[in-house]
């Protein structure tokens, strides 16, 4: 019994191993401001460029920011961020994330004057 139970670990660890396989994060490319600085209670544009080889089509994306307002301008890769009243640099993330549990993100700082 025991050493069915040996043969039935290996077995799954094997497949495990070479059918699974690895999963590789999505590659963000660039976050770009359009334009990259504004007055308070401005408005800027985000757009996050990533991609993913092994989920082409479904990446999700999560977007925060330290202060000021997020608006989505699509479900995926675009916002547009309102600026507090205050002056400053303000940082806006955005995480991209597969189907496979991947992840990665990346910040831009936005200067308020």
């Amino acid at each position: 019994m025991f050493l069915k139970i040996k043969i039935i670990f290996f077995c799954f660890c094997i497949i495990n191993i070479f059918c699974v396989g690895s999963n590789n994060p999505p590659i963000i490319e660039n976050i770009i401001a359009i334009p990259d600085s504004t007055a308070s209670g401005g408005s800027v544009l985000i757009i996050c460029n990533a991609s993913d080889e092994e989920d082409k089509n479904s990446l999700n994306y999560l977007w925060e920011s330290t202060l000021g307002e997020i608006n989505r301008v699509n479900d995926k890769d675009s916002i547009t961020w309102v600026a507090p009243n205050e002056i400053g640099y303000f940082s806006i993330s955005c995480e991209v994330s597969d189907n496979n549990n991947g992840s990665s993100i990346e910040t831009i700082a936005i200067k308020v004057f």
